[in-house]
C-alpha cells in the first residue's frame, strides 16, 4: 500500500518531464520553473489538509500533482544551471548541481525524519510541520524569482 501510495509523485515527474521538455523550446526555462513551482506548492497546500479520513488515491492524487511541477521545474532548471557556463565547465557544474542536490535530500530526510521522531506520538502533526516547512521553502524561492526577476 505505502508503495502505491508514494507512486504518484515519480510518476508525475517522469510523464511531465516528457511532456515539458517536448513544449520548451528553451527559452521559456524561468517560466517552466515558476510553472514548476507553483504546481509544486499548490499540491503541498493540499498535502496539508490530509487527514486520516482521506483515501489512499487522495493523497497519491496530490503526490501526483507535487511530480507534475517537479516535471515542469527539474529539466527547466537543470537547463538554466548548465547554461550559467561554457561548454569546458558544463561537467564540473553538473557535477556541483548533482551534489548539492544529494545534500539537499540527505539534509531534508534528515530533518523531516527527526521531526516525525520527535513526535510519533502525533504523526500527522509531524508529517504537516514537514510539510510546512517545505511549503514554505517553495514559497520564499517562488517569491525571490519574482522579486529578482521582474522586467
Amino acid at each position: 500500500m505505502t508503495g502505491i501510495l508514494v507512486l504518484g509523485a515519480p510518476l508525475g515527474l517522469v510523464i511531465f518531464s516528457k511532456i515539458s521538455g517536448k513544449q520548451n523550446d528553451g527559452l521559456k526555462n524561468r517560466q517552466f520553473s515558476l510553472i514548476g513551482l507553483i504546481i509544486m506548492a499548490i499540491s503541498m497546500i493540499g498535502l496539508l489538509l490530509v487527514n486520516n479520513n482521506w483515501t489512499a488515491v487522495l493523497v497519491t492524487l496530490f503526490l501526483f500533482i507535487y511530480g507534475i511541477g517537479g516535471g515542469h521545474f527539474q529539466p527547466a532548471n537543470i537547463a538554466i544551471i548548465m547554461s550559467s557556463g561554457g561548454k569546458n565547465s558544463q561537467g564540473s557544474i553538473g557535477a556541483l548541481q548533482r551534489m548539492i542536490q544529494n545534500i539537499a535530500i540527505a539534509t531534508g530526510t534528515t530533518i523531516g525524519s527527526t521531526i516525525i521522531s520527535l513526535l510519533k506520538n502525533d504523526l500527522s502533526l509531524g508529517i504537516k510541520i514537514c510539510w510546512s516547512m517545505t511549503l514554505i521553502l517553495v514559497a520564499f524561492v517562488i517569491l525571490l524569482d519574482i522579486v529578482f526577476n521582474q522586467k
